[in-house]
């Protein structure tokens, strides 16, 4: 299973050129885990954003040629093409 999410992850990175994961549980502090891919990344203690409360939170820096992606009938044919 972890090997699936890990390939659907990084996926993330065929359109965005940067990505966050701001996440929350309810015992624990707010953090940010941040890479620009290449194998490297940043965790952090969220100090600064919107409370999240408790969840997860994704977010894509969109590349510049690739915000196509962004539009909802793009979403849905790949959603109907992948699934």
């Amino acid at each position: 299973m972890l090997g699936q999410f890990g390939v659907g992850f990084y996926s993330a990175y065929l359109v965005a050129d940067k990505v966050e994961v701001i996440t929350k549980s309810n015992d624990d502090e707010q953090y940010i885990w941040e890479s620009s891919a290449g194998g490297s990344f940043t965790i952090k203690l969220d100090t600064e954003g919107p409370r999240l409360g408790r969840g997860t939170k994704i977010v894509l820096h969109m590349k510049e040629d690739q915000l196509s992606y962004l539009e909802e009938s793009k979403i849905k044919e790949v959603v109907k093409k992948h699934s």
